[in-house]
């Protein structure tokens, strides 16, 4: 059943093969299996194929709107450029190796191979090869490391909120269709009464059995349904154009939606026993699992990561470093003492080794890491109060949205009572009038209160199945 499928969570995914391997490696609740994001990944690109042919779902249209969202194209950027500074902070901990060649020419004075300054033109190479590597930075970049994973996470936990509001958007807006599909359908059996009504008034007429004012006000009633109708139609249309401007449809004058199949399996599902939603399970699922909720822990977490990284700073710091060099020599002022030997001669000869460690010890840091530590703190205890904030906006959504399910529910029964009453009314009246037992005038009345419960059944009925699925939500 259709609705059954509404109160399940979606599996998402992205055509980018790489955001899909982000979605799947944080394992968030939408991307379960990459199985089921290949098969999803596969039937969007078809489905964006298709779209002028095949009518809309409301499944396809969530998840087209989610693919062609630009704050989630944002979003998913986002995550890119954190997963690069996560790998730069991780390639800190790497030896660092660079290497340097230099060419220098004296004129007149240089110093020769023997250090000592003489007259005489020289031409010297150097070679030079060095290493460094940190050995302990006071686990800075351990912390700093882990501050990068959940800084990620949470961007993931804000791409879960992305979606859940992309659903809620497209499903009013196809609801809303749905809604004026069924009041253009009550409009044109509005109209098809009315014309009806202007044929049986015109045989009376014509039987002497009825006056030409009777006939006038039929037809005068004819006229306004059937604007009625032309109203609904455009209301329709403006629908359509507003949910395939919301998921951003290249071409929305080709846009149709399954507008058949979604009122059945809709009617089917009001015709069932209203299912029983635990507020307090709806909360405690909400406040534990919601992506704003967990975006806010992630980031009391990354603020407790700050701290450590910035206290790192009070730690001594010891590295290794390793370096190699040589160089060669030549003297344009040949000296018989010390004559220009063979290049590779005096590469062997003027190599250097050298290695050793350093330690840093802070001493006095002008107060620099007390302050940043004490910034950090206070980080964390704003990012607490944003957390029971959070908690506490959440709650009294959740206990508004469900008050506002209860009193749609019992206005959708009341609705239903009404529609149901007004149209065995109307049934009755249409015999009493056949029969000569009525006038149009009360005829007339009649109808429109029919109509009129109509109408306010459609949109009650509408309006709990929204209001119902806000709840379900909170509590997936």
């Amino acid at each position: 059943m259709y609705i059954c499928k509404l109160l399940e969570n979606r599996i998402l995914s992205d055509y980018n093969l790489y955001n899909m391997k982000i979605l799947l490696r944080y394992k968030l609740p939408f991307a379960r299996s990459l199985v089921g994001v290949l098969i999803l990944s596969l039937f969007l690109l078809q489905t964006s194929k298709l779209q002028a042919q095949t009518p809309w779902t409301l499944d396809s249209c969530i998840s087209y709107a989610y693919e062609h969202s630009f704050e989630v194209q944002q979003k998913l950027l986002s995550i890119q450029y954190k997963e690069i500074a996560a790998k730069q902070t991780k390639m800190r901990l790497a030896p660092q190796l660079s290497g340097s060649v230099g060419q220098n020419f004296d004129i007149g004075r240089s110093q020769d191979a023997s250090s000592l300054i003489s007259s005489g033109s020289q031409a010297a190479t150097s070679i030079g090869l060095g290493l460094s590597m940190p050995l302990f930075e006071g686990l800075r970049n351990y912390h700093q490391m882990q501050a990068d994973e959940i800084d990620i996470r949470t961007s993931l936990y804000e791409l879960e909120q992305l979606r859940e509001n992309i659903e809620l958007n497209v499903m009013a807006y196809y609801l809303q269709i749905l809604n004026r599909k069924e009041m253009l359908q009550i409009a044109q059996l509005k109209e098809t009464i009315s014309q009806e009504m202007v044929q049986k008034v015109t045989l009376l007429v014509q039987n002497g059995k009825s006056s030409e004012t009777e006939l006038y006000n039929a037809r005068s009633t004819y006229a306004q349904d059937r604007t009625a109708v032309i109203q609904a139609e455009n209301n329709l249309k403006l629908a359509k154009l507003e949910l395939a401007q919301l998921i951003n449809v290249p071409n929305p004058d080709l846009f149709e939606i399954d507008e058949v199949g979604e009122i059945s399996d809709i009617d089917q599902f009001l015709n069932h026993e209203m299912p029983y939603i635990d507020i307090a399970s709806v909360i405690q699922n909400a406040t534990t699992n919601r992506g704003t909720v967990k975006a806010a822990q992630s980031r009391i977490e990354k603020s407790q990561k700050e701290i450590k990284i910035a206290q790192s700073g009070w730690y001594p710091s010891l590295s290794l470093y390793a370096n190699y060099g040589t160089g060669y020599y030549y003297s344009y002022a040949q000296n018989p003492v010390f004559p220009n030997a063979p290049f590779f001669n005096q590469l062997e000869d003027n190599s250097r080794q050298v290695i050793g460690l350093s330690l840093n010890i802070p001493i006095f840091d002008r107060l620099s890491t007390y302050h940043q530590t004490k910034i950090a703190k206070l980080q964390l205890q704003d990012q607490q109060l944003q957390y029971d904030e959070n908690i506490r906006k959440l709650t009294k959504e959740i206990q508004q949205a469900y008050a506002e399910m209860i009193a749609a529910e019992a206005n959708y029964k009341a609705a239903k009572e009404f529609y149901e009453a007004s149209k065995i009314s109307f049934e009755y009246e249409q015999v009493r009038f056949d029969a000569g037992a009525s006038t149009q005038f009360e005829f007339n009345e009649i109808k429109n209160r029919y109509n009129q419960a109509h109408a306010q059944w459609v949109q009650a009925k509408y309006d709990y199945l929204f209001k119902y699925r806000i709840v379900q939500l909170y509590g997936n």
